[in-house]
């Protein structure tokens, strides 16, 4: 059994997400992956504690049908709506009773 995942409603913004996991041969940030589609963007400031115990102020959170880039376990990253780009918190992957994954959940700094 599949929950709905109401895409008429939901899909409404074009965005970019870049993910990134890990440091590459260089030195630099590794990009693990990159995805582009409509988004549900809700854009409710609220503030949360990291695992540091520092105050992060959220600037949204994104709701994506289904599983972005099935497999990839990422760090961080970056989401780029509209010319706007934010950095992404944490992200979760809400299941289905079946086992499938119902959508993506960004939370975006």
């Amino acid at each position: 059994m599949k929950l709905p995942y109401f895409k008429q409603l939901w899909d409404v913004i074009d965005a970019t997400i870049t993910l990134y996991g890990g440091l590459g041969e260089d030195g630099g940030v590794e990009t693990v992956g990159s995805w582009t589609g409509k988004v549900n963007l809700s854009e409710k400031v609220r503030r949360v504690q990291d695992g540091n115990g520092q105050w992060i102020a959220l600037s949204g959170v994104l709701h994506i049908e289904g599983d972005v880039l099935p497999g990839v376990q990422f760090d961080n990253g970056e989401v780029d709506i509209g010319g706007i780009v934010h950095r992404i918190v944490s992200y979760s992957r809400p299941r289905n009773p079946d086992g499938s994954v119902n959508h993506t959940r960004i939370e975006m700094a």
